[in-house]
């Protein structure tokens, strides 16, 4: 019985080890790994952050405090998703890396034992704003969906509601500790 040709595999894997190992050189081992980390328990995600490993836990999932700056970070996320996509996330690997890069810099300044607790809220917080202009869009204009066109003028009038922000943080302070199970 014959499997098959083994070259193209072998060419796939080289090419896929030869991108890996560029990427690698290239983040001066950003996120990566080392045996001592491994051996110590010492994860860290492919941010470098360590301490955002979930398996097996939920006790991060409460509120906490978060810095202005990464509140008024998550809001301008928000904005970019509606102003610029219509509701959707975008394509723009350039974007979501810079946002995430600049999530994961922020969690680096805590506590370790503070940090999921930090991603949770500030995801909290996305999801909240994204429900509230969904919400406002949709009383507006009736049958809008994302990723439909948005008229002119709709969203400026949402986002210069000065308690939009306050009023999500407002809302998910309510839901301090979800000690959710998973």
């Amino acid at each position: 019985m014959r499997i098959g040709n083994y070259q193209g595999i072998w060419k796939l894997f080289s090419g896929m080890n030869q991108r890996n190992h560029l990427a690698s050189r290239q983040s001066n081992s950003y996120g990566r790994n080392t045996l001592q980390d491994l051996l110590t328990g010492h994860y860290k995600n492919s941010y470098g952050v360590e301490g955002m490993c979930v398996t097996g836990r939920s006790d991060y999932k409460k509120i906490i405090p978060v810095s202005d700056e990464m509140k008024q970070h998550v809001l301008q996320d928000v904005k970019t998703a509606y102003y610029k996509y219509n509701g959707m996330s975008g394509d723009n690997e350039a974007e979501w890396d810079a946002y995430y890069r600049k999530n994961n810099e922020y969690y680096k300044t805590l506590k370790k034992e503070d940090r999921l607790s930090a991603c949770w809220t500030l995801n909290q917080l996305h999801l909240e704003i994204s429900g509230k202009v969904t919400s406002a869009i949709k009383e507006k204009v009736p049958g809008w969906s994302a990723g439909k066109q948005i008229p002119a003028g709709v969203l400026d009038e949402i986002f210069s509601n000065g308690n939009l922000l306050q009023d999500s943080m407002n809302t998910i302070s309510g839901k301090k500790n979800l000690n959710i199970k998973i």
